[in-house]
């Protein structure tokens, strides 16, 4: 039995799975619900790709699949670099220990090239099913260096307008890597015969829409798919973007959905620049197309073992520190003291450790104290309510906030100063989804 008819099992069997898993907030798959979620869904889309075109990923381009899910990690960590500037995300309920918080990071963010690129190829199955002759024709048209120059220059322009000025061209995190990488790709590609795998632009000016049409709906797909697997996932990430924070769909401002499919594009343009670099090979192509193209040069492997790692370390690191605001810290290493050992160890008996576990149990242990359990519950209530964290909540206890309707009633830009004067790194946009949030629940 190949590994890919294994994969194709495991997808069709653990996407449901998956589902009841989050519904039922079964751990410790809830708190990672994302992975088993997303490994599920692109198994199984390779699956109906396969089904659809007679070839897929997985059954004839493992290396492919391999090389997308393994750069899938740095492709997606330069937009948390632009996040460092721009803001708009950050993460709650992250894994609480380093060696946790690395497997679940390559995990989760190894599968968007995958699952956007899964997606597309399951729509391109759909059109040449569907569409007259197979394809989305379009009028050719040619494009000069001064073309190429322009959009290049459009890409610059982006990216400066973004570092610049974070609060007002926020937007554009979501075009710019189109525009730098893309003409180049054209240009170094344009004599080639076919531009697939090699040139979005180039397949464009042959008259044939059928990729970036594919793009812009798996981007609004996967788009779809990643804030309706968020909405009530444990860890996960929240949205402060200026001026659209109020009115959301799920955790993403309405408007912001319109994101997903340039980001498509942005993620398309960038694995064919690295087609550059790995001497035409694609994802795209054939086994035996790859095969005969020279790949990374060996200098090119070693250079990216030893740069590519530490860039994302640093990104890593810059993340931690600014986007990640809470991990799951489990009840008995934060209470430890006032617990003492037999406290510890009824709420591990009882597999209570965990936060949203502990708010689970029917009654009191005998062994805890009933004013601490009562304690603890009002804690871990508001270390759960959007992600606060235990950390958040015992500062917001030192201010004399320990339950939700009392959260409700604070000021945000009041309870923000607060909470800096003793020493938490909170910001005012996640104080207000706090309040807000509290208002809807208390």
């Amino acid at each position: 039995m190949g590994l890919h008819r294994l994969a194709w099992a495991a997808g069709l069997i653990g996407l449901p799975l998956s589902h009841y898993w989050l519904a039922a907030q079964v751990e410790p798959f809830y708190s990672s619900i994302y992975c088993f979620l997303w490994w599920s869904y692109i198994f199984a889309a390779d699956f109906a790709v396969c089904r659809l075109r007679g070839t897929s990923l997985l059954r004839d381009r493992p290396k492919e699949f391999l090389f997308l899910m393994v750069w899938s990690v740095p492709v997606w960590m330069l937009f948390e670099a632009v996040n460092l500037r721009i803001q708009n995300w950050y993460y709650v309920m992250a894994p609480w220990t380093l060696s946790l918080g690395l497997v679940y990071l390559i995990l989760a963010f190894g599968t968007v090239l995958p699952g956007i690129f899964e997606t597309m190829e399951l729509v391109v199955g759909l059109i040449e099913r569907l569409a007259p002759g197979g394809r989305i024709a379009g009028r050719p048209f040619t494009m000069s260096l001064w073309n190429v120059r322009i959009q290049f220059g459009i890409g610059v322009l982006m990216l400066i307008l973004l570092l610049a000025f974070p609060e007002n061209c926020f937007c554009l995190a979501w075009g710019f890597a189109f525009f730098l990488t893309e003409p180049i790709c054209y240009w170094r590609r344009r004599t080639e015969n076919s531009q697939v795998g090699r040139s979005l632009l180039g397949q464009l000016a042959s008259g044939d829409n059928t990729r970036l049409i594919a793009l812009l709906v798996a981007g609004l797909i996967s788009g779809g798919l990643w804030e309706a697997w968020n909405i009530t996932a444990r860890t996960k990430w929240i949205y402060s973007v200026p001026f659209f924070d109020e009115l959301k769909l799920g955790e993403m401002p309405v408007l912001g959905f319109l994101g997903f499919p340039p980001f498509a594009l942005e993620c398309y343009a960038l694995v064919n620049f690295l087609s550059l670099l790995r001497g035409g090979r694609n994802w795209e192509l054939s086994a035996s197309e790859n095969q005969e193209r020279r790949g990374l040069p060996a200098w090119g492997v070693a250079a990216s073992a030893v740069l590519v790692p530490m860039a994302m370390l640093v990104c890593l690191l810059g993340a931690a520190g600014k986007t990640v605001a809470s991990v799951t810290l489990p009840v008995d290493y934060c209470f430890r003291r006032e617990l003492g050992e037999a406290g510890v160890n009824a709420l591990r008996r009882r597999n209570a450790t965990d936060g949203n576990r502990f708010l689970r149990l029917k009654e009191r242990p005998p062994e805890i104290d009933a004013a601490l359990y009562a304690r603890l519950r009002q804690l871990v209530t508001l270390s759960e309510c959007k992600g606060i964290g235990i950390r958040n909540a015992l500062a917001l206890e030192a201010l004399k906030i320990t339950r939700l309707d009392e959260l409700a009633r604070e000021n945000p830009a009041d309870l923000t100063r607060r909470l800096r004067d003793l020493g938490r790194r909170v910001r005012l946009e996640e104080v207000k989804i706090w309040i807000r949030e509290a208002n809807r629940t208390k």
